[in-house]
């Protein structure tokens, strides 16, 4: 391993990073698994209003404008976890990404997170950057903000903690 202290470098949270971050880390949708629920309330909705189950259609008519909230919402999907971002309290805030012996640590004006070697399950690398899987978790570092030193540090360093 080398005798690199580390790196320290620094990226801010504005769009292009959210949905550099989506783009890379999110799962396809699939069709009919994605619309599955969308589907069945569309169905219950109809089986409702056809057999007249209950004595008004309220429920049916229901459950029928939720199906067509959930395909929309699917359909939707990055635009609506892009907006929410972007709307978060961390939105526009300068990060210190930092790597070391240890691990790594992102710190903003509010907290500071800290990812151990060890921890760190798998280091993905993507066209644009890293996705360091933790236990269920994903964290995103995109490589625009890293220079090839700090590249290489980080896959010397992960495969070093998976060697032990």
């Amino acid at each position: 391993m080398s005798k690199d202290p580390g790196f320290t470098t620094e990226y801010k949270l504005d769009k292009t990073f959210f949905a550099e971050c989506y783009d890379q880390t999110s799962l396809p949708t699939q069709f009919p698994k994605a619309y599955l629920k969308g589907i069945l309330f569309l169905i219950f909705g109809v089986v409702l209003l056809e057999f007249e189950l209950l004595p008004n259609g309220y429920v049916g008519w229901f459950f029928i404008v939720l199906s067509v909230i959930e395909a929309f919402s699917v359909y939707c999907k990055r635009t609506w976890w892009l907006w929410r971002q972007k709307i978060s309290s961390g939105a526009g805030s300068k990060i210190v990404f930092q790597g070391d012996a240890n691990g790594v640590s992102y710190k903003n004006h509010k907290a500071t997170n800290a990812i151990a070697w060890s921890d760190i399950d798998q280091l993905e690398q993507t066209d644009l950057g890293f996705i360091l899987h933790i236990g269920k978790q994903r964290q995103y570092v995109s490589k625009s903000c890293l220079s090839d030193e700090a590249i290489a540090f980080m896959i010397e360093h992960h495969a070093a903690s998976k060697a032990k």
